[in-house]
């Protein structure tokens, strides 16, 4: 059956409305491949780099391709250069490492491309961090995957055991605490024993400066103090603060210089290529333009989009691979990169080219983030199932002014991800009734074409919050609200301040994430974890006997909570204090003002405060609370006791007793029953007592509800909950999104119980699947607009869509060689989905692919 063919026909304030495919041609594709037909690479080149990129995407924790290993480089010359430099300040240290392992590291330069630049000596290969986590490196070295010569890194991890990250910290905690988190059942194990990082980089001094220009700031900043130290008379209780400030300045020039040394050698490799090997005049050209750009660019200004592009990459792959592994790629890109567009392609003053080879430039970059690998650890392959990492970029929302931000920059980047398709890095658009129809088109064309990006969010509310946190600004200097325009995706959903300081260096500051669904089961059984670890998982709070109203769970639950989120953050803040001790960053020190204003280190340094954690398997739990009230409290149809015995049985035996449960309200049909007690879960207790903690930087702690692959892993952790789930089952694909089919009553309803969570809520991510002929038809636009438009009114933070038919994820389960394009939105990332495992594909499949009936269309006051 072709599904463009069978398209429904609407009776609609007094029209006929035919789905028909806006494409005619389309018509004749059939449904089960559709995705296949749709890239259109900008040139031969993209489609060539794109036939051979080198993916690194794990399914179920392994590796898909086979010759993806770890390299050993980056672990030996960081090692090397630690063992020499004993005695000398921790700052200094850290800044040879980094200059040891720019210097001497195996540089990588591949046929076609023009981004050059890698972060491990091989392209198949990715580098390892033992100074972070010596358990993250175990894992590989007990793997296939663990670099060569295995005895070699073996001792260079027993060598980091004692200085590392999670040796550090982990005195600080009783052990019983640590070994719950490290179960990653009601909690994420600390980041201190993970390794897992993210940061937003201050591109902008990098590209506006040039690292030349910082250097002359920190040689600057070091003469002054040091005259200042001569100054009579002497002051001891400000003068002994110069000594910091002068060992972090002297760190920020090696950083930089060995950052400039490193960008120069790819010039040198480039020039030799090109003179001595390359026979094709024409990439002969190409290979010395780009030495050209590597000699000037980190080091200088960037003048045009080329020179902008290699800046930005390079300054990726130091801040996020290779001084400190950090997830993410966050930016606000179509804003970062405008004045080199209108350089390049509007003033054509320097690097001239059209909008089609700006286009070029963005497919290149999203083909090199789509073979960066990331050296995780097996537990997060396994929780971003079909990724390399998570690379995220912002674009859209309003400027300082308030005006639309949205340009031809904009617009170029969306083209781009929509011709070459891929994955990787994903897109957040941020949604203002400011925003040009033309690049709204764009956004609504990507996600119409089934990549489930631009994943959206309120632009108004992400300003709002920004301009909330600085309030609490321990410095006085949180943003402004100019500022407060400039804010990006940390990583899948918090919003956090981009630009030239402020920005957040460290996952310590936000992120984590922390499981009610798993304290709701531990809750009825007084802390203990019967089903997964068989342990006390939690505090004692009371046997389900002395449970005797709804407040008694409640309250229980509450207490479950408090324990978990108070370790989760505590343990986040113990990890700060240690990582501007001994895991400095003075190459993103150098690059951000306040750092080089301050004299501080990244690390320790915040300015803007932005304390998130994330919620995953709310709704599971939110929606057994209400199950729970329902028929046992108001209906008295069961006892607790009984429930409990249910749950202990995974509902076998209890198969009519799991249909009353199951059939009782859910969340996503705008019922007032179970919307009520949800909304008060949400608020009262999720964000309500996570925002009565303050973290390092001297603000409140809120709830960024979202999911990646935690839902289906953690979901096989979690036993059976009064919802009518199964033990073993995959949980709530998101933060606020209802669980998988059990919206029934379609698309608007769900948004009207969304809306009505609007208190102590940093994010909340909204899956929804929208139908294909109903997007794809000439229809689709003003019917997606106009529900843009209502959520927006509705006050939603976020919604991101799939847009992609079960007969077609179907067929790419049966036969997935033929479906390699065919990408789909997993939570907070994309995801090829033939590289997911077939566990997460028919959670996929599972969601309800949501047709608009006349009455929804009403709703949104579609104009047609």
């Amino acid at each position: 059956m072709n599904q463009m063919l069978d398209a429904k026909v609407l009776e609609y304030r007094g029209k006929t409305l035919n789905f028909s495919p806006e494409d005619p041609a389309e018509a004749k594709l059939p449904a089960e491949d559709l995705h296949e037909h749709l890239q259109k690479p900008s040139t031969a080149r993209t489609k060539r780099l794109k036939d051979r990129c080198r993916w690194k995407h794990a399914s179920a924790g392994e590796f898909i391709e086979k010759s993806v290993t770890a390299g050993i480089e980056r672990m030996r010359y960081l090692t090397e250069a630690h063992k020499a430099s004993v005695g000398k300040p921790e700052v200094i240290r850290r800044a040879l490492g980094l200059e040891n392992v720019l210097n001497k590291s195996t540089l990588v330069l591949q046929q076609d491309e023009f981004i050059v630049g890698y972060h491990a000596e091989d392209p198949n290969m990715f580098p390892l961090y033992p100074e972070l986590s010596h358990m993250a490196v175990d894992d590989y070295l007990k793997s296939d995957y663990s670099p060569q010569p295995a005895k070699e890194a073996a001792e260079i991890n027993e060598y980091w055991k004692p200085h590392s990250l999670q040796s550090k910290c982990q005195p600080y905690f009783d052990m019983k605490d640590l070994g719950r988190m490290y179960q990653v059942s009601s909690m994420e194990a600390p980041s201190f024993a993970s390794g897992y990082n993210s940061i937003v980089p201050p591109y902008e001094t990098v590209l506006e400066d040039g690292l030349l220009a910082r250097i002359r700031l920190a040689e600057s900043h070091i003469a002054e103090a040091q005259k200042d130290m001569m100054t009579f008379p002497w002051n001891g209780t400000k003068g002994l603060d110069n000594i910091a400030k002068i060992d972090n300045w002297k760190a920020m020039v090696i950083a930089c210089k060995a950052v400039i040394s490193w960008a120069r050698r790819h010039a040198r490799l480039c020039k030799i290529v090109a003179e001595h090997f390359e026979t094709d005049p024409k990439r002969q050209k190409e290979l010395l333009e780009i030495a050209d750009i590597c000699q000037r660019v980190p080091a200088e200004p960037c003048k045009g989009l080329k020179d902008a592009m290699q800046a930005k990459f390079f300054t990726f792959l130091i801040c996020h691979a290779i001084e400190r592994y950090a997830s993410g790629y966050a930016q606000k890109e179509d804003t970062l990169l405008w004045p080199y567009y209108k350089a390049s392609v509007i003033d054509k003053s320097f690097q001239p080219m059209d909008h089609m080879g700006a286009v070029e430039m963005v497919e290149m970059e999203r083909l090199k983030i789509s073979e960066h690998g990331a050296g995780k650890s097996r537990a997060y392959r396994e929780i971003f199932p079909g990724s390399n990492d998570l690379f995220i970029l912002t674009v859209g929302g309003t400027l300082g002014d308030g005006s639309d931000a949205c340009n031809d920059m904009t617009d170029a980047i969306l083209e781009a991800a929509k011709r070459i398709r891929t994955a990787e890095p994903s897109i957040v658009f941020r949604y203002s009734k400011k925003n040009r129809e033309k690049t709204l088109r764009w956004v609504f064309e990507c996600v119409r074409d089934g990549l489930g990006y631009p994943s959206i969010k309120h632009d108004d509310i992400g300003t709002q919050q920004m301009k909330d946190y600085a309030k609490y600004s321990l410095t006085g200097n949180g943003a402004t609200d100019e500022e407060a325009h400039s804010w990006v995706n940390v990583l899948c959903m918090s919003p956090g301040i981009a630009g030239r300081r402020k920005t957040q260096k460290t996952r310590s500051e936000g992120g984590g994430s922390i499981f009610p669904a798993k304290l709701l089961e531990i809750t009825l059984n007084n802390g203990y974890d019967w089903s997964y670890a068989d342990m006390q998982l939690g505090p004692q709070t009371g046997d389900i006997k002395t449970l005797k109203t709804f407040q008694d769970v409640w309250e229980a639950f509450r207490k479950q909570y408090q324990y978990a989120i108070n370790l989760c953050i505590s343990t986040k803040d113990v990890s700060r204090y240690f990582e501007a001790r001994c895991l400095q960053m003075p190459f993103v020190s150098a690059i951000d003002d306040g750092c080089m204003e301050l004299g501080a280190e990244a690390n320790a340094l915040s300015e803007q405060p932005n304390g998130w954690h994330n919620p995953i398997t709310t709704i599971v739990a939110a929606n057994s609370l209400v199950a729970i009230k329902k028929l046992v409290f108001d209906d008295k149809k069961y006892t607790l006791e009984q429930l409990n015995e249910a749950l202990l049985s995974n509902w076998e035996g209890f198969e009519e007793m799991r249909t009353d449960f199951k059939k009782t309200p859910k969340w996503g049909n705008d019922d007032p029953y179970a919307d009520e007690i949800i909304k008060n879960f949400y608020e009262d207790i999720i964000g309500g007592e996570m925002r009565k903690i303050t973290n390092y930087s001297g603000g409140p702690v809120m709830p960024t509800g979202q999911a990646v692959g935690l839902y289906m892993e953690v979901g096989s952790r979690t036993g059976p909950t009064p919802d009518g789930r199964f033990g073993g089952e995959a949980a709530d694909d998101g933060g606020i999104s209802p669980y998988m089919g059990t919206d029934k009553k379609g698309p608007t309803a769900v948004l009207r119980s969304v809306s009505k969570v609007q208190k102590n809520q940093k994010a909340n991510l909204l899956n929804q699947r929208l139908s294909v002929p109903i997007m794809r038809s000439k229809h689709g636009f003003d019917i997606w607009h106009s529900y843009m438009d209502t959520w927006h009114e509705l006050n939603i933070d976020h919604v991101q869509f799939n847009v992609v038919s079960t007969d077609e994820l179907k067929a790419a389960q049966r036969e997935p060689e033929k479906h390699q394009d065919l990408i789909v939105r997993v939570s907070g990332y994309s995801a090829r989905f033939v590289d997911i495992p077939t566990y997460g594909q028919n959670t996929i499949i599972a969601r309800n692919e949501q047709d608009f009936s006349a009455a929804d269309l009403e709703f949104l006051n579609v104009d047609i």
